[in-house]
This record gives C-alpha cells, sequence and structure tokens, in this order.
C-alpha cells in the first residue's frame, strides 16, 4: 500500500527532525570529586534546570545527553538549593556534537582556608572537562580507563600497577592521562612521589577483572592530611563507571621486608 503524499512529509519531517536532534546533543558524565566539606552535597543546574539533586561526594551520574553546539551553563549550588538563584559557582561549555565528554569538580571553594597544593597548582573551584571519553573499551578484550590526580593537597604522583607497568607518571595535582588500556585482571595499585617509587605512599588493590569491554574513570580523591584540611575526607582512589556507579578500591596496608639466610648448618645450606 503506498502512503500518502502527506504521510510522506510528516515521515521526511520526523527523520529530519530526529537527525537534527541527535546532531545537536553531546554525551556527558558529571563526577562530584570536590572534597571541600562545604561541598560534601551539592546540586547541580543545567541553565535554569536542576540537572542533580542533592549530588554527594564522590557520586558520578551516568551519561546522558547534553545541548551541543550552543553554550550553556553548569551552575553548583548547595545541596539545600531551591533554584539556580542560589548557584556559588557556575562555568559555561560549549560542547561539540556527537562528542563524549566527563566534567569532575574539583577543589575547594576557599583555598585560604584549606592546605596550599606542594606544588603551587592552584586549588580553587572548578569544573574539569575531559573531551573524547568513552562509554564502552575500544577493545572488547580490554578495560580502558583514563586517571585523574583530583587531590588537592598532594604532590606529584606516580601510580604502578606493581610488577606490570607505570600507569600515571609525574602527575601534577589536576593532571589527567590519555586513556590506558589493561588485561582484566586484579592489580596492586602503588601511589609513590614524582621521582621517587622507592616510597610507596598508599597502595590500592583494583579489581578489574569483571571489567572486560569496559571504561571508567579512575580518579584520586580526598586529602592526604585531612587534619590541615578541616578534617576533610582521607586520602582514596576511586573508579566511576559509565552508569553511574562509584567503586571504592580498597587500601591496603603492607610493610617491606628483606630475608637474610644466615644459618650455619649445612643441613640448611640451601
Amino acid at each position: 500500500m503506498k502512503l500518502s503524499r502527506t504521510y510522506l512529509y510528516v515521515a521526511l519531517a520526523l527523520v529530519l527532525f530526529v537527525s537534527i536532534a541527535s546532531a545537536n546533543t553531546a554525551r556527558l558524565q558529571v563526577i562530584h570529586n570536590s572534597p571541600d566539606p562545604a561541598a560534601s552535597q551539592v546540586d547541580i543546574y543545567l541553565n535554569d534546570k536542576k540537572l542533580l539533586d542533592d549530588f554527594a561526594f564522590r557520586a558520578a551520574s551516568p551519561f546522558i545527553d547534553a545541548p551541543a553546539g550552543v553554550e550553556f551553563t553548569v551552575g553548583v549550588a548547595p545541596g539545600t538549593s531551591a533554584s539556580v538563584d542560589d548557584v556559588i559557582a557556575s562555568f559555561d561549555f560549549t560542547l561539540q556534537a556527537n562528542e563524549t565528554y566527563v566534567a569532575i569538580a574539583s577543589g575547594v571553594l576557599d583555598p585560604s582556608t584549606f592546605a596550599a597544593n606542594p606544588d603551587g597548582v592552584a586549588t580553587g573551584f572548578e569544573i574539569l572537562v575531559k573531551a573524547m571519553a568513552r562509554e564502552s573499551a575500544m577493545d572488547a578484550s580490554s578495560v580502558e580507563f583514563f586517571a585523574l590526580h583530583g587531590s588537592p593537597d598532594a604532590p606529584t604522583v606516580d601510580v604502578i600497577a606493581r610488577d606490570v607497568a607505570t600507569l600515571v607518571d609525574d602527575a601534577p595535582y589536576t593532571a589527567m592521562t590519555d586513556y590506558l588500556a589493561v588485561p582484566p585482571a586484579s592489580y596492586l595499585l602503588d601511589v609513590t612521589p614524582g621521582m621517587d617509587n622507592e616510597t610507596i605512599v598508599a597502595t590500592f588493590q583494583a579489581d578489574l577483572s569483571g571489567l572486560a569491554g569496559g571504561a571508567a574513570v579512575v580518579f584520586a580523591s580526598g586529602f592526604l592530611n585531612p587534619a590541615d584540611n578541616q578534617n576533610g575526607p582521607a586520602f582514596g582512589l576511586f573508579a566511576a563507571l559509565p552508569g553511574g556507579n562509584v567503586v571504592e578500591f580498597p587500601a591496603i596496608t603492607t610493610a617491606r621486608l628483606q630475608v637474610i639466610h644466615n644459618a650455619a648448618d649445612p643441613a640448611a645450606a640451601v
């Protein structure tokens, strides 16, 4: 049965509308990684509409469709906000159509009331943006992620997958790596000062064995010295997944040990 000319026009219009709508959106994930106790729970506004309500520290949104090709404003307000008029910090963005982004709230609202970054990096509240983000791995047999140094009072660090490879090399606060691909397995991640891999600041277990084909954002979070930072949250390592789940990598307490064989008994020669 042939479509009437009217139905044909309607169908063409719908196809055009869908095409234009998809061309004018981008994919966006938002992660709250500001350790300021005053920002432990915030509301996120997209222009004048509330996008995320009572968004908690170390929470992540799933990837959503966001406007592209036009400037829009992301506003951050206290978790008790009633409207966009309560916004305490705002940032303007223009996203590219058909691109994928991760936006990460970082830093503190009043740096003068917190410990300074040892490398002199500014620690004021900001939104860090990663373009060309991934919702899944390009290689279905790997786990792919980028890493963010998000601890305001921590110095430049390396992150080493023990007995495997250096994943993050000489990263100062706010630094983001390119995407890294690793086999799905369980790893011990040693955090060391940059240029001093003999001093292990902390060790975390990252079990990625069930994430084949998946993507993630791995981010350092919190303060190395909470007592110097309004008793804010302590340092930790976390992974945000595309669906909005955030996984904490458990800290591993270890000691360094050397063994010396000095028994002279011939029966114990080996």
